[in-house]
């Protein structure tokens, strides 16, 4: 990798430059440097460059706090979760990659609530395909019947568990292996190792996960592209309708790099607020803050062992997404879990394995009132006022109907769901559409009032989706790369 000084960095003239360094941009730079390779790519990384030895010694992923980087204002303090350092959150994610189902992308239509997406699924199934390889993602080519365009995965699904197995003897079963972008087996075609499914997934002590550092070396490395470390984009200088230079701090002094394209993929906090400060406009730039709610459910089961899984989160469970959304609530996607997220069982003593944890990824509409901020601060002013009567009503649906899901299994209670935090999905900010009236980027993720600014990463989705939504942030970055080199 070339890491090149702030001074050098505000000295040249680039062809483009990228800021942040997490999955939104590195996707986009892949295809964007497969088609030109020649042009000059510079990459501002607020952060540093910490290895992955580095991280599993110190047992984080950055020196730097996330919390410290936005301020909650607001009667409800909300956390939200991101690594700050070269690889963004490619370095803390736990390597869930569904696609988004088609109907994620036509909530207005089926529903008559939210909005519906500017492209659909059919228009992403290439760029998924493109992504999936990129990572290696192992999971079960089943998933074609819901997923169209899904089978072959590069990599067999992980080792289910007993529950799993339990759960699809049923002929008419919705239970699959989930994709992840860890390893199942071990493969000439990456030097990562196979998922030891210890569920410490956001250090990965084996190496097994995609991240930055292990999957896109030849990005990073590429011959057109340098880095510029530690350094924090502070605002896009702006002229005629294009952007003209990314001015950046590095430690006490303020620079400017110029460019002819710019990529904005900080964060779905920084990236609007980076346009806040620039004066860049469109619908709704930096509101529509959300994610979905994360609901941790334990399982007691009687007389039945669990944690015999191949990796962290084992299996997938469509029953509640396939029963679709009302205009009252969204949809929920089930995960079984193999991982402590409980702890084991103690009481009572000798069955410490007759637990299950179960993840419930609730849907909630963006909001406009939730959003980033600038409000003189150095550091976006973030408010998100609470999780919506529509997620309360979706997460109560879905603990109705748990008890009828879960009739393979030997259960003997389903415990209260305990609201976790934050999913680590911030998304919305820079949301996508047709039109400046309506939406921040076009379907391309162009910027509607600057047209050489391109917006990557997950705060250019209209809705939260149903699932986790790295995968489809990937393909994002890949269709609008080849959009605009031709």
């Amino acid at each position: 990798m070339k890491f090149i000084s702030a001074e050098k960095a505000a000295a040249e003239a680039w062809d483009v430059v990228t800021v942040g360094s997490g999955m939104g941009s590195l996707f986009f730079l892949k295809k964007f440097l497969e088609a030109k390779p020649d042009q000059r790519v510079l990459i501002v990384e607020k952060g540093g460059y910490n290895t992955h030895q580095w991280q599993l010694d110190h047992l984080q992923n950055a020196p730097i706090d996330n919390h410290s980087t936005y301020r909650n204002i607001g009667e409800f303090h909300k956390e939200w979760a991101y690594t700050i350092g070269l690889g963004g959150s490619s370095n803390c994610w736990w390597a869930l990659t569904p696609r988004l189902h088609p109907d994620d992308f036509r909530i207005h239509t089926l529903t008559g609530t939210s909005v519906d997406w500017p492209v659909g699924y059919d228009d992403l199934v290439p760029y998924y395909q493109q992504a999936e390889n990129i990572m290696l993602i192992a999971g079960s080519d089943e998933l074609e019947a819901h997923y169209p365009g899904t089978a072959p995965y590069p990599q067999p699904a992980h080792h289910l568990t007993t529950v799993d197995g339990l759960m699809r003897q049923q002929a008419d079963h919705l239970h699959y292996p989930m994709p992840t972008a860890k390893l199942s087996r071990a493969t000439d075609a990456s030097r990562r190792n196979r998922c030891c499914s210890t569920s410490r997934c956001h250090l990965c002590p084996v190496d097994a996960k995609f991240n930055a550092l292990n999957g896109f070396e030849d990005v990073l490395s590429h011959p057109s592209v340098s880095i510029c470390l530690e350094s924090e984009v502070q605002m896009l200088d702006t002229a005629d309708g294009v952007v003209k230079s990314v001015q950046f701090r590095n430690g006490t002094s303020d620079y400017k790099a110029s460019c002819d394209l710019c990529v904005l993929g900080a964060n779905a906090l920084w990236s609007p607020f980076i346009m806040l400060r620039s004066g860049i406009g469109g619908h709704g730039v930096g509101r529509y803050l959300g994610e979905k709610m994360l609901a941790n459910v334990e399982v007691y089961l009687d007389g039945l062992q669990h944690y015999d899984g191949g990796t962290a989160t084992t299996a997938m469970n469509l029953s509640l997404l396939k029963e679709g959304r009302t205009k009252d609530r969204g949809t929920t996607f089930l995960i079984f879990k193999n991982g402590f997220d409980h702890g084991l069982r103690l009481d009572p003593p000798g069955r410490w394995r007759e637990c299950l944890p179960l993840g419930l990824y609730v849907e909630d509409h963006m909001q406009y009132e939730n959003g980033v901020f600038d409000d003189g601060g150095d550091t976006p002013a973030v408010k998100f006022g609470h999780w919506s009567e529509y997620a309360q009503n979706t997460l109560a649906h879905a603990m109705s109907r748990l008890p009828d899901i879960l009739k393979p299994l030997p259960v003997e209670e389903i415990r209260k769901p305990k609201i976790w935090p934050t999913l680590g999905h911030v998304q919305g900010t820079c949301r996508m559409g047709t039109g400046i009236e309506n939406s921040v980027v076009d379907d391309h993720l162009v910027s509607h009032a600057v047209r050489n600014l391109v917006v990557v990463g997950t705060s250019v989705f209209p809705t939260s989706g149903s699932v986790n939504p790295t995968l489809t942030a990937a393909a994002l970055s890949l269709r609008s790369a080849q959009h605009l080199t031709g």
